[in-house]
């Protein structure tokens, strides 16, 4: 079973953009890692602030890699300078496609 992931990250007022461009940075070197079936950041319409990542991971040990890769180790680096809040969540797939 594949594992699906949301992280939910909310900017510090007036930051919104510079975590925009932070989030965005490691989408493309996250599509080429193993087990990663797929990566999406999304921005949240209601809230500007809120920035909603979905993704779905062949295993944990693959999200596992994931995390301990250059591109990840520097955003959690530079993340909490720019965000009020922060969640991550894991999931157990129950129907239907990719995250």
């Amino acid at each position: 079973m594949t594992l699906p992931v949301v992280a939910i990250f909310v900017a510090k007022p007036g930051l919104e953009e510079k975590l925009e461009t932070l989030l965005r940075s490691v989408v493309e070197p996250t599509l080429r890692e193993e087990g990663c079936i797929s990566y999406q950041v999304n921005r949240d319409i209601a809230n500007p602030r809120r920035f909603v990542f979905t993704e779905e991971w062949q295993s944990k040990a693959d999200l596992d890699r994931h995390l301990a890769t250059p591109h990840l180790r520097m955003l959690s680096e530079q993340i909490p300078a720019l965000i009020e809040s922060s969640d991550v969540i894991l999931l157990a797939k129950v129907a239907g496609g990719p995250a």
